[in-house]
């Protein structure tokens, strides 16, 4: 059985976000933490100059991050992309959550 193990890159893009692709641009995530959560687009196209599906979705914890991601068929066709979607996502809610748990914690005083 031949592993399918597709390369990834990961970047930064102009809004401070994150971006990780496949290296053939079939599969392409954006990720930014904002105030409400991780906003994460995702986009997947076919053939060059076919068809485009782009869904954008903000998740507020790692346990709707996490069960999203479960549900993509990319962790199939593109797992070096999905390990490197899964632990900069998770970086970002970490991120999020402290930034959060600090803005309440202040408000407190």
């Amino acid at each position: 059985m031949k592993q399918n193990l597709r390369k990834s890159t990961s970047s930064t893009d102009a809004a401070g976000g994150i971006v990780v692709q496949s290296d053939d641009g079939a599969v392409r995530f954006q990720l930014r933490s904002t105030r409400w959560g991780l906003w994460v687009q995702r986009e997947r196209r076919t053939a060059p100059q076919r068809a485009r599906l782009v869904q954008s979705v903000v998740f507020t914890d790692p346990i709707g991050f996490s069960r999203w991601c479960e549900a993509d068929s990319v962790r199939f066709d593109y797992p070096i992309v999905f390990s490197t979607l899964r632990r900069a996502g998770s970086a970002l809610l970490e991120a999020h959550e402290r930034a959060a748990s600090s803005e309440s914690s202040s408000s407190l005083r």
